[in-house]
């Protein structure tokens, strides 16, 4: 039994999956009200690249014979067999197709993948998840390869040798204190230290109004588990970081992606949809937007704040990088600007300092923090107060500001190497932009260049990126890819760079 094929040819790839699939559906192997497999997975199975599946899926769309629902997939119609035989002289009886269905027991059979009774058994978000993570897993490479995929924070051994001895004092000093039972809302000094760190930044707290937690994606789950109910509209920017995305189609959202401008998000565009939608969160992240790089502008957030408070809406606050400005001059949160309290902020100590350390924070109103208080307790009554107070530690004896200063010289180092590198060895006509406080760089790639083809490529060769379309919601960024230069030694950025050129330029060689 066989899928179809598809090869390389006069048929452009995406009109031979669009008409495989409707030879399928046609044939009743797909009948009406089958869910169709992601675009990523269908593109995995018939070893083509996803744009090619999303304009195939595009165009039996258009001809009534699926119907797509956004996150929650695409489905053959019910009127899909009348239509796709309408599109075709000959109608074959189902017999006389040896295609194999694209169900979840097609699909196991296909790929080789879970269990089937496991596979059968999950939910539509964990089954979602490969799709969406698919790419973009953590950074777990030497220093000298080419893997400019994933954010791998460069290893500080001076820090490491401080929080060390950190960590020494307070298991010497409050050993009684500290492997006991903590408190729900966090190691309460480290909570009182961070209140005086974001009242200097502008926003007025307390430690009342800060809930430590286990990472930023543990704070979004949390927000979601509290404040969401299945179905409920979350708005998020497009592109995005796709840990918000998982977050939220695990907290059964309704997921709306809002384009991105040289602005920051596109208010109009949100404006446009409150009517109809009536959105509950909208997801974002002001300074040096993830994967964009762009900071969104003074108008921006001030339209932004005044729509959340005329419409009822709570903008979640993504702080990822806010301590990273390379110039030293930090860009205060939108939540300082917020006189209605309908922002809550999301900040990371993990991202800055160790990834393993896994210590996030939430700054929000106290009926706010409160709530999130009572659904943390019921999924992690409490996070390690040892670390939590070595933490402290580290910050009150001023390593965190001196950590900081280090990181920032190192980071601008290398950002301007691989600036140096893209000028270099990129064709002129690919475009990127390089921002004040990421460790990551946004690519555009020329017309014509498919950034999940030449993932598989550069693969092959031992380099390795983001393609675009991992950031985006639903469809896009063909020609995008992103790159993480933070874990590189400075010889590895310019060799991986090199690689990438040389592939993009000969691949622009190959269709002159």
């Amino acid at each position: 039994m066989s899928l179809f094929s598809v090869e390389r040819g006069p048929v452009p790839i995406y009109l031979q999956v669009k008409n495989g699939l409707e030879e399928l559906i046609r044939s009743g192997s797909l009948p009406p009200g089958t869910k169709l497999p992601s675009s990523r997975s269908l593109a995995r199975i018939l070893g083509v690249s996803r744009n090619s599946v999303l304009e195939a899926y595009e165009l039996l769309s258009t001809e009534g014979i699926v119907e797509a629902y956004g996150t929650a997939g695409t489905y053959v119609s019910e009127s899909s067999c009348r239509k796709a035989a309408s599109n075709s002289a000959e109608i074959s009886s189902p017999a006389e197709t040896s295609s194999l269905p694209l169900t979840d027991k097609g699909l196991h059979l296909l790929t080789g993948g879970l269990d089937y009774c496991w596979e059968k058994g999950l939910s539509d978000w964990a089954s979602m998840l490969p799709d969406i993570a698919e790419g973009f897993g953590p950074c777990t490479h030497d220093q000298d390869t080419m893997a400019l995929s994933g954010v791998t924070l460069a290893f500080d051994r001076l820090s490491a040798e401080r929080l060390r001895s950190c960590l020494n004092y307070v298991l010497t000093n409050y050993p009684h204190r500290l492997l006991g039972y903590g408190e729900t809302e966090g190691y309460k000094p480290l909570r009182q230290w961070l209140a005086t760190y974001m009242t200097d930044r502008g926003v007025a707290t307390s430690a009342e109004e800060v809930l430590l937690t286990g990472g930023f994606q543990q704070g979004l789950t949390l927000l979601c588990s509290t404040f969401l109910d299945p179905g409920d509209t979350v708005l998020m920017e497009n592109p995005g970081y796709p840990g918000i995305l998982m977050c939220l189609l695990h907290g059964g959202a309704n997921v709306r992606g809002i384009d991105m401008t040289s602005y920051g998000i596109d208010v109009g565009q949100i404006q446009g949809m409150i009517c109809g939608l009536r959105p509950k969160f909208v997801c974002v992240m002001p300074f040096c937007q993830n994967p964009t790089g762009v900071t969104m502008d003074t108008q921006t957030r001030k339209s932004l704040l005044t729509l959340a408070k005329d419409n009822g809406i709570t903008i979640i606050e993504n702080g990822f990088t806010d301590e990273l400005s390379y110039s030293g001059r930090l860009v205060p949160p939108l939540k300082a600007e917020d006189r209605w309290g309908c922002v809550v902020y999301m900040g990371s100590l993990s991202d800055i300092l160790f990834p393993g350390l896994r210590i996030g924070w939430i700054v929000a109103s106290r009926s706010i923090i409160q709530a999130l208080t009572f659904s943390k307790r019921a999924i992690d009554p409490f996070s390690s107060p040892v670390l939590q107070a070595a933490c402290y530690e580290f910050c009150r004896q001023g390593y965190f500001s001196s950590h900081l200063a280090r990181i920032r010289k190192t980071y601008s180092r290398k950002r301007e190497l691989i600036s140096q590198a893209l000028k270099k060895y990129l064709p002129s006509d690919s475009k990127f932009r390089v921002s004040e406080g990421r460790m990551s760089i946004w690519v555009t790639l020329p017309e014509c260049v498919d950034s999940e083809e030449l993932r598989r490529e550069a693969h092959a060769l031992g380099a390795s990126f983001v393609p675009g379309s991992a950031f985006f919601v639903s469809g896009g960024g063909k020609r995008n890819l992103l790159i993480s230069y933070s874990g590189f030694s400075e010889q590895g950025i310019i060799q991986a760079i090199k690689t990438l050129g040389d592939l993009i330029s000969r691949r622009l060689l190959g269709r002159a």
